[in-house]
């Protein structure tokens, strides 16, 4: 899917798929690892917070939308 995506369209997908990741540690584990590593409420944990919810925007609107970008001419 995200190999014929445009720049832009995979950065979202890895930062998603970073946040669920992230996600997924503290469900199973109770380890946040953005906060281990940057500090709970750091700015950069703020940042990295704020860049995989955007990413989710991005990808929720995708379901509804496609990215001028990705778009192939039609042949």
């Amino acid at each position: 899917m995200l190999k014929q995506a445009c720049g832009f369209c995979k950065i979202v997908g890895a930062i998603a798929i970073i946040g669920a990741l992230n996600w997924g540690l503290v469900g199973v584990a109770n380890f946040n690892l953005v906060d281990h590593l940057f500090g709970a409420g750091s700015i950069t944990s703020r940042i990295i917070y704020d860049l995989v919810g955007l990413s989710g925007i991005a990808l929720l609107a995708s379901y509804f939308m496609v990215c001028p970008s990705c778009k192939k001419p039609e042949v």
